[in-house]
């Protein structure tokens, strides 16, 4: 399939964002045919060091932190609050379709790129800001990241661990990573109306706004009866909901079964068809009063001892009973399921050594669209001058603009 052939085939968006949230969702529009731009300060995006903290490679020529929220971008650095480098940025704006920005208001507005002045600029432009917190309230001018405003404000930590455990630390943006594919949709829904309306608009939403919506259930049904969500270490709801230790040491999930339908199906297969007939077992609410669900797990630990957790999932999978392995991170690049389904592809980098890593890849897929194959990202400002030239600068002024630092 040729580029042409990609859904957003023709949609330029400039992209002044940092880190992972606001630039994934830059780095969708890319993958699926757009033409992004990434605007970079003279120091760049501060993603470009995360190797330093996550322990991985951050050359530029061997940075795949930084290549899974970037790739195929093209990319600028320039400092736009010098007069040259903000002009550079005006003449990319002006016919933009889509602006990317996770920079804080006030900022934008003492800079004259807020949406209220670009609109002036580009009246169809979709203006998309992501914030911590958002517009109103306390904590809008807040600074905001995935760790504070998804994952702390939102509920699920504290309520997602045992009652008296050090609190869990998720992995690295990946409240971020959800996020942008919110962002993502409202973009899309915005170019959607532009195309009826001609009309551009302003798309806002934040890292609260998203861990509350990820968050919904736990937040409306700790509203009523329960008023948290700590799983209880010695009584746990559900003997077909639930995590069991296997005789290899790993642990399978045994979930989304319906206890009153499936109990006999289930205590069939794990030999204990007794408890299907009799009423103290009879359904959830009856074992939570009697008891008699702690002495139902207590058996099925003992039981899930017995086989390793492979021959358990091929078991149940064999049962059409829905399980999963509980996976390591560091297992899912070698998934085959992952590997057959494209959801994991091999990158190689230009570095010494040619180092290929194993990329997630963007989780869409089109019977009828192409999407763009990973290239790793290079170094800062790389096609600045390529930009600039497309922008009527001439080699003078480029040098120029270079050695007064409004460019790099």
């Amino acid at each position: 399939m040729t580029e042409q052939m990609m859904p957003l085939q023709g949609v330029k968006v400039v992209e002044m964002a940092t880190v992972v949230a606001a630039p994934t969702t830059a780095r969708m529009l890319c993958a699926y045919g757009a033409e992004v731009i990434k605007v970079e300060t003279l120091d760049g995006d501060v993603m470009r060091l995360a190797g330093t903290h996550e322990m991985t490679p951050y050359e530029d020529d061997l940075n795949p932190l930084f290549t899974i929220h970037n790739s195929n971008k093209k990319f600028v650095s320039l400092n736009f609050k010098n007069e040259d480098g903000k002009k550079v940025l005006l003449d990319l704006i002006k016919d933009a379709d889509v602006f990317i920005t996770n920079v804080r208001e006030k900022s934008l507005v003492r800079n004259g790129l807020d949406y209220e002045t670009l609109k002036e600029v580009n009246p169809g432009l979709i203006y998309a800001h992501l914030k911590g917190y958002g517009d109103k309230g306390p904590s809008a001018n807040d600074p905001g990241f995935d760790i504070t405003s998804f994952w702390l404000r939102s509920g699920p930590i504290a309520d997602w661990q045992t009652e008296g455990s050090f609190p869990f630390l998720p992995t690295y943006a990946f409240g971020d990573m959800v996020t942008s594919s919110t962002f993502l949709s409202g973009i899309l829904m915005a170019l959607y109306a532009r195309q009826q309306t001609g009309k551009g608009t302003k798309v806002n939403t934040s890292l609260f706004a998203s861990g509350i919506w990820c968050n919904a259930i736990g937040v409306v049904q700790t509203q009523f009866e329960r008023k948290n969500l700590n799983p209880h270490p010695l009584r746990p709801s559900d003997p077909f909901n639930q995590t069991y230790l296997c005789k290899d040491g790993r642990w399978i999930g045994a979930y989304c079964n319906e206890y009153e339908m499936d109990r006999e199906k289930w205590y069939g297969l794990l030999g204990i068809p007794e408890f299907a007939t009799d009423p103290d077992y009879a359904s959830i609410e009856v074992m939570q009063k009697t008891g008699s669900i702690e002495t139902v797990i207590k058996k099925c630990n003992e039981i899930f001892l017995t086989k390793t957790a492979e021959e358990w999932r091929e078991y149940f999978s064999e049962n059409n009973c829905a399980c999963e392995i509980m996976k390591a991170s560091h297992e899912v690049s070698s998934d085959p399921q992952a590997i057959e389904n494209g959801y994991m592809v091999p990158v190689e980098y230009p570095d010494a050594d040619r180092t290929t890593v194993m990329m997630p890849a963007p989780p869409i897929s089109f019977s009828d669209y192409a999407k763009r194959e990973y290239k790793p990202t290079g170094v800062l400002g790389e096609d600045t001058d390529e930009i600039l030239r497309g922008l009527g600068y001439s080699d003078e002024q480029i040098a120029e603009m270079r050695a007064a630092g409004a460019i790099k």
